[in-house]
């Protein structure tokens, strides 16, 4: 029997039970899920996630100014899932069993109260938006001011100074220039050079008004078979486990709760030919096939590990017969637009990017020193991909494009260059449709950012932790 115990503050300990009938407990020691100097240190980290966390820490306040705090937390905390229900599944009352533990159907959430409330609370933070703003431009006028007064003092002294200097300049001796040279500035290194393409995307100049935006108020219809429970704001009650039925399939699959918007902006229908063209991990490409199961549905993804793991999810959800309708594919997703032009009525593009969250959580992720070329070309290769997935769109058919990156350079600048290329090189036209009636039909559920010039953007929020998720919807015109 262990009398005394040190325990170490900075580790999770849990008791483990050894046996059934003898009960002893033994302490296992877990490092922090997140690195203890992210909050107090002042020099470079060189795990991958710490520079992630640096680099977002140096860019998103730019974006988001004092909302960035908040963000922040919600990033390094658990992750809020929903349940996407199985509509193949043959267990019961699993929709039953969710409620009465108190998820809600969010697809089809209406309870007037709470989303009036919530509305009252999104109108106050504009208020004090505003305000802020209001305050900051004041508190820099003030300091332009005080500034330029400064500066006539200065530039006094500084005339006074000059001509002094050239007075004791006429005493120096001509052979003291001739032992000065200038000094080569020293050779930047590569990720020194890479880190400073890296600020100039975040400078990127998004014009705003390049391609037309639609308004859209038509009225989302949700389909019998889809269905999506979460937990209401602030519960952070787990899921249990889904359960395998008697054919071996998943009652529910758990994901983030902001994939379920890009496919309610896609609205398939019946007897179209779909195309996921990044589709790995398959939660977003399964939405689809739930939202209508009468289609042509193709699953996309060039890594054989992640197109593995794709027809392993769906081989968990679909039945064998279901399962032969979706096509599935390894090819460039870049090769479409040459390969198979005009073939598809809609396009999900849900692009590789520096999925945020999942930077700050793992390391050798993007944002790794080995991979630093690979960050700062990704914004042309997503920029190449939705070029191809526009291509391969039928005239008068619908693209929608997403990310998991809060970074405007991989979000509307990614989408202005496209269109904008497109157009220049093939005279492909396209406009953009308008989400906003997402946002309002969903906005007890999410966090939305109001200032992005095309998409919507999911901002992440510890009291609903979904997201980050940027999407956009886009329809081929010509």
């Amino acid at each position: 029997m262990v009398k005394s115990l040190m325990i170490s503050t900075s580790s999770y300990i849990f008791p483990l039970k050894k046996a059934i009938h003898n009960v002893q407990y033994s302490f296992v020691r877990y490092s922090r899920p997140f690195k203890k100097k992210w909050g107090f240190s002042t020099h470079h980290g060189s795990h991958s996630n710490e520079i992630a966390l640096e680099y977002f820490d140096f860019a998103y306040p730019l974006i988001f100014h004092r909302h960035w705090p908040s963000i922040r937390l919600a990033l390094l905390s658990t992750p809020k899932p929903i349940a996407l229900i199985n509509p193949y599944s043959v267990n019961e009352n699993v929709k039953e069993n969710l409620k009465v533990n108190g998820a809600l159907d969010m697809l089809r959430f209406s309870n007037e109260k709470l989303i009036n409330e919530h509305h009252q609370i999104q109108l106050k933070i504009a208020e004090n938006d505003q305000e802020y703003k209001k305050r900051k431009m004041l508190e820099q006028q003030k300091l332009l001011e005080n500034s330029e007064n400064e500066n006539v003092i200065i530039e006094d002294e500084k005339e006074t100074i000059k001509q002094q200097n050239q007075i004791k300049q006429t005493d120096i001796d001509f052979e003291e220039d001739l032992l000065q040279f200038n000094q080569p500035e020293p050779a930047l290194r590569l990720d020194e050079i890479y880190n400073q393409a890296l600020e100039e995307q975040m400078k990127i100049n998004i014009k705003g008004n390049v391609v037309p935006i639609i308004e859209n108020d038509k009225e989302i219809l949700i389909p019998p078979s889809l269905h999506a429970y979460a937990y209401p704001r602030s519960d952070v009650t787990k899921f249990e486990p889904s359960k395998i039925d008697q054919l071996g399939l998943l009652d529910y699959y758990c994901m983030d709760g902001a994939c379920v918007l890009p496919v309610l902006a896609l609205d398939v229908q019946p007897f179209q030919n779909v195309l996921d063209i990044c589709a790995a991990p398959g939660g977003k490409a399964l939405n689809i096939f739930f939202f209508c199961p009468y289609l042509n549905l193709t699953c996309n993804d060039l890594s054989y590990s992640r197109w593995k793991r794709l027809h392993e999810v769906f081989k968990l959800t679909l039945p064998k017969d279901v399962l032969e309708k979706v096509k599935f594919s390894k090819r460039d997703a870049r090769a479409f637009g040459t390969d198979l032009p005009n073939t598809f009525d809609r396009v999900l593009v849900d692009v590789p990017c520096t999925t945020d969250r999942h930077a700050l959580l793992t390391e050798f992720n993007i944002f790794s020193k080995r991979r630093i070329k690979e960050r700062v070309d990704l914004p042309e290769y997503q920029r190449a991909i939705l070029e191809s997935a526009i291509k391969t769109c039928k005239p008068g058919g619908v693209i929608v494009y997403s990310t998991c990156s809060l970074a405007p350079a991989q979000n509307d600048g990614v989408v202005e260059r496209a269109i904008e290329n497109v157009y220049a090189k093939k005279r492909i036209k396209c406009q953009i449709i308008s989400t906003k009636n997402i946002e309002k039909r969903y906005s007890y559920f999410f966090e939305f950012y109001q200032h992005s010039r095309y998409g919507t953007l999911v901002l992440p929020h510890i009291s609903n932790n979904f997201g980050p998720l940027y999407f956009v919807k886009i329809r081929r015109i010509s």
